[in-house]
């Protein structure tokens, strides 16, 4: 039996998790018959924005447009009535470290007090276990970085507020974002690619592996999770924490991959530092700190464990050739 019906509230619904959702539900709610009756509330800070007209282009009959922000408490409460399920994906603020924790327990309290039952939260790989990654200096950026989102998990198991019965969660740990070559996050990670000779300074080991996905995935996810029948969801993705990726790279690899797309117009030189030099520049440089990171407490994932959800998962050829145009602008083309 199908999933009866679904009113999802999508937050962060113009970013590229949250996009993601929309579309995936949308395909998803469509290929059993008879079709899922769905509603999403995309959960937007400006409606008249052109992504956030873009959603509801997707199926105007389908998608509406709740605006307010995550401190907006009685817009979050608006937005959760009435709702089956909650998506969840707040990010960090640069200027407020204590934001995003703020931020997803706003979601979260509002969202349960309405008497949602389903919370999906996609935070990142390892946040349900982040005191055991080694060598994170205290107070740092990448400190606060897990601290938040692993403050977010711990509600999400267990929530401190007012719960419905039956509540359930899912959470998605992602893995590395495809996306982060591309922009508009290439901008600041990788500002040279779009050079006449592109290159990458990096603090990474070259020979690091890291897990890597199509962002899309987490929307595909998400969606069988929230429209799953009955008795898959309980067996499936009631109270499951799903770490999330489709392949492994080496940073080498990821950017050979990327000018493939482009039939090799441009190749990218990687340049790799030294320890001494990585950890010279670590303090003012928070890349750099997070590559030494990287390096203690390398990214993976159980890939096959993934495959077992039988969720297409994207591929790294398929994602930089159906984002060519964002490929040639990171490379200048």
């Amino acid at each position: 039996m199908p999933c009866p019906s679904a009113i999802v509230l999508v937050t962060g619904a113009t970013g590229i998790q949250g996009g993601g959702v929309v579309r995936e539900l949308l395909i998803k709610a469509k290929s059993v018959n008879p079709p899922t009756p769905l509603t999403i509330r995309a959960f937007v800070r400006d409606p008249t924005s052109a992504s956030a007209q873009s959603l509801v282009a997707l199926d105007p009959e389908t998608v509406q447009l709740f605006q307010g922000d995550f401190d907006d408490l009685e817009a979050l409460t608006a937005a959760s009535q009435g709702a089956t399920a909650t998506f969840v994906n707040v990010s960090p603020v640069f200027t407020d470290l204590e934001a995003e924790s703020r931020h997803g327990h706003n979601i979260l309290k509002t969202s349960l007090a309405a008497g949602v039952k389903h919370i999906i939260y996609s935070a990142v790989n390892r946040a349900d276990n982040h005191e055991a990654l080694k060598n994170i200096q205290p107070g740092s950026w990448i400190d606060s970085y897990y601290k938040s989102k692993g403050s977010i998990v711990s509600s999400l198991k267990a929530p401190p507020f007012p719960t419905p019965s039956n509540y359930t969660y899912t959470l998605l740990l992602p893995a590395t974002f495809l996306s982060n070559y591309l922009p508009p996050h290439q901008l600041i990670m990788y500002p040279d690619l779009s050079a006449e000779n592109p290159s990458v300074t990096t603090a990474l080991d070259p020979a690091l592996v890291a897990s890597h996905l199509d962002p899309d995935d987490i929307g595909r996810f998400a969606a069988s999770a929230i429209l799953a029948p009955p008795s898959e969801f309980a067996e499936k993705w009631a109270n499951k924490t799903i770490p999330l990726a489709s392949i492994n790279l080496t940073l080498q690899e990821a950017f050979e991959a990327l000018t493939r797309s482009v039939s090799n117009r441009k190749v990218v030189t990687v340049n790799y530092l030294s320890t001494e030099e990585a950890q010279k520049q670590a303090p003012t440089n928070l890349w750099i700190a997070s590559h030494l990171f990287l390096n203690d407490n390398p990214n993976i994932v159980d890939l096959e464990k993934v495959k077992t959800y039988g969720v297409p998962l994207g591929g790294v050829d398929e994602f930089f050739a159906k984002n060519r145009g964002r490929v040639e602008k990171a490379l200048g083309l």
